[in-house]
């Protein structure tokens, strides 16, 4: 799953080691379980991107990480060579050889044969390095890390990055009043049967989010935020209003056909909301819409009565694995199933993504 790219800091490197001690600083995080890959143009340092490491089972495809890789690096011009830094908690010494071999080697033959040069290729854990491409390996001393954190200081990069990790910020709950609020309008709306069932129509749920996207979250009136809540409970108006949220009206209109016709048993043309949810297609999502989005999905959690945060959390994962976020859309996923463990969208995109799948319009052009 990837994380968006930051420009970092020139970094002066005497050994390969250095990079590992930099990179965190230059990230501002500590990464964990992470792909990172430092990119380098007439041999300085330019951007950063970071991609969470697969699991190691058979399901995992390095292929399909190492593709996502390099269109992720096509996004950053000029780009002629890549330091690969694989960072885990996987334990090993360094007399051994690194983990995940064959995941790496893949990835360096997908850099090699779009013509990038390989600095090196390694891997961290703890105070362990070493490289996948010799036999050079030891343990970070602290001279090393004072040298090194002596320069960075110098070109004003983060500080007290240890312990802080990628990922998306914990969701706090909102305030007392407006929780009751909440609740009390989605027990009205549940003791109403023809408010429930208006709720799930494309129509009047299209104009709800509509107006909502449009708004400042915290204006929008507790049984209006119910309405939401309630209305995407249907996982038919939820993958429309996914739609509308990242492509605008017209796309959550397209995706309401498709899901008609699904409904009615029919088939569907190539490019429906089915292939669009997987990844699939060129066109990228609205980047200040779903910036928008992720601010209102966030509220709504915040004051949602907890089965009904269900949705929302899983549709803040899409979202930020639609930008390139993988690492947020990981922890969102993780919130979902552990409120609902058997919710079926929740448990479908946690298969998904933890393949290595990005969506193709991730490193196309910026989100």
């Amino acid at each position: 799953m990837p994380q968006a790219l930051v420009m970092t800091h020139s970094v002066k490197a005497k050994r390969p080691a250095d990079f590992l001690i930099a990179l965190p600083r230059v990230l501002g995080y500590t990464p964990t379980n992470s792909i990172v890959v430092q990119t380098f143009q007439n041999r300085q340092t330019a951007a950063s991107l970071r991609v969470d490491l697969p699991a190691d089972t058979p399901r995992t495809n390095p292929r399909l990480v190492a593709d996502a890789i390099i269109r992720l690096i096509s996004r950053v011009p000029g780009v002629d060579a890549v330091l690969i830094a694989i960072y885990t908690d996987e334990a090993w010494s360094a007399e051994d050889r690194p983990p995940r071999p064959q995941l790496v080697e893949a990835i360096v033959t997908r850099m090699a044969s779009a013509g990038l040069g390989i600095v090196d290729a390694l891997c961290c854990s703890g105070r362990v390095w070493g490289s996948y491409l010799d036999d050079e390996r030891g343990r970070f001393t602290d001279s090393d890390t004072a040298r090194i954190d002596g320069e960075l200081d110098g070109v004003g990069a983060s500080r007290d990055v240890e312990g802080v990790a990628q990922g998306a910020t914990p969701i706090l709950d909102g305030p007392t009043e407006q929780r009751e609020g909440v609740a009390a309008a989605s027990t009205a709306i549940m003791n109403h049967p023809r408010e429930r069932e208006r709720l799930w129509e494309w129509t009047p749920a299209k104009v709800l989010w509509t107006d909502a996207i449009e708004s400042a979250p915290i204006d929008i009136p507790p049984n209006a935020l119910a309405a939401l809540l309630w209305s995407v409970r249907d996982k038919g108006v939820r993958d429309c209003v996914l739609m509308l949220l990242a492509w605008g009206d017209a796309a959550g209109d397209r995706a309401a056909g498709v899901t008609a016709a699904l409904r009615r048993g029919k088939s569907v043309p190539d490019g429906s909301i089915l292939e669009t949810f997987v990844g699939e297609g060129r066109q990228c999502p609205d980047g200040l819409r779903i910036e928008g989005a992720i601010r209102l999905l966030r509220h709504l959690v915040s004051l949602a009565p907890m089965p009904w945060q269900l949705a929302p959390l899983t549709m803040l994962a899409w979202l930020e694995w639609a930008r390139g976020q993988g690492s947020a859309a990981g922890d969102y996923l993780e919130q979902a199933l552990s409120i609902g463990p058997g919710y079926e969208l929740a448990r479908l995109f946690e298969q998904l993504i933890s393949t290595g799948r990005v969506p193709d319009w991730v490193g196309r052009q910026a989100v």
